[in-house]
């Protein structure tokens, strides 16, 4: 009577286990790098898909405005217009010339965005900029990160040493460049109107609503 009891215990632990052991392994970066490339294109979009407007931030990782707008406002547009259902945001990347990190930790968020981790890598390299920036060396700062994000840390470093994601990058920047964009943070709300620069939460909210209100799209 007690062997059957003893036996589904010992399946049931080696369950456990082998559960606890994919929880600890984290979210694994794709090794070919077209599931990369597609994924990461679509991680670093939020929102619904069917949203109404759309919102596009043009950025930079290590650029010192763009972090202000990430502290400042990011969190209200976040909460007020992309949880509401009302925009889809959608991050582009633009490295400037002179930031010498700007490029592995936009590659970072991307070998990240291909495992579904783009906003956590996103929220995590804006909050310790001053670390990563300054740090003697930014990619084992980048694989920590990976970690707190919940990534597989080799399967990500994997990625970055083979420089996956340098296809959507220089995308990315081609096309920034053929719009005009020359620094960042740029804003495109609604593909009708242009934000340069960081504004505080209160005159990006005023733009938004001008937008909404132009095309008869209820407010929060």
């Amino acid at each position: 009577m007690n062997r059957p009891i003893r036996g589904g215990l010992a399946a049931a632990a080696l369950l456990l286990g082998f559960t606890s052991s994919l929880a600890a392994q984290g979210a694994v970066v794709p090794s070919d790098q077209r599931e990369i490339l597609e994924a990461a294109g679509q991680a670093r979009s939020k929102g619904e898909a069917d949203a109404p407007l759309r919102i596009v931030e043009i950025s930079d990782f290590e650029c010192p405005y763009c972090a202000q707008y990430y502290h400042e406002t990011y969190r209200v547009v976040d909460s007020l217009y992309v949880q509401s259902g009302i925009a889809r945001y959608v991050w582009i990347s633009f490295p400037n010339s002179r930031h010498r990190r700007a490029w592995p930790a936009i590659e970072a968020a991307f070998c990240a965005g291909a495992a579904g981790r783009f906003w956590e890598m996103h929220d995590i390299l804006f909050e310790t900029q001053a670390e990563w920036t300054e740090a003697e060396d930014p990619h084992a700062r980048f694989v920590d990160y990976a970690g707190r994000a919940g990534l597989d840390e080799p399967s990500f470093e994997a990625c970055l040493l083979n420089d996956q994601t340098a296809p959507l990058q220089v995308s990315d920047y081609e096309s920034a460049l053929r719009s005009g964009i020359t620094s960042t943070p740029f804003f495109i709300v609604g593909d009708s109107l242009a934000i340069q620069g960081t504004v505080p939460p209160e005159r990006f909210r005023a733009a938004v609503d001008s937008v909404l209100t132009a095309r008869d799209i209820r407010q929060p």
